[in-house]
């Protein structure tokens, strides 16, 4: 497999999605915590590892509804929300998949959305 800079190397987002009918007592909250991040450091030492962030409860949904300006939240529908990602660098979505299906927090009952990433124009630096 080449290195993680290597040219066709596509970066993809693993999304956690939360979903609030999951049992994760704390026991079983931690047990699958622990071992996400020994994966994440599987990964990493894999050089698959691009990059991993959870996200807080907290925050809005913002909308424009018309000429009003909507503020829901935290999230915009449903009891399924992001509840972190892992970003990893694969050669095609089928390896993702593959990734994805070794993350813990699968084996405990989460769902993880795999997307891919597009390429998103940096704004120039003003000097």
């Amino acid at each position: 497999m080449s290195g993680p800079g290597a040219p066709g190397r596509a970066k993809v987002a693993l999304l956690l999605l939360r979903d609030e009918g999951v049992d994760w007592s704390d026991a079983r909250a931690k047990e699958m915590f622990d071992r996400f991040v020994a994966w994440t450091a599987d990964l990493s030492a894999r050089g698959a590892l691009h990059g991993v962030e959870g996200l807080t409860r907290e925050g809005k949904t913002v909308r424009k509804r018309g000429a009003a300006l909507v503020l829901d939240g935290p999230y915009a529908e449903g009891r399924e929300a992001v509840l972190g990602y892992v970003a990893v660098l694969v050669d095609d979505l089928d390896e993702a998949c593959r990734i994805a299906s070794e993350s813990p927090y699968v084996a405990f009952g989460g769902a993880i959305e795999v997307r891919m990433t597009s390429p998103f124009p940096k704004p120039a630096r003003s000097t």
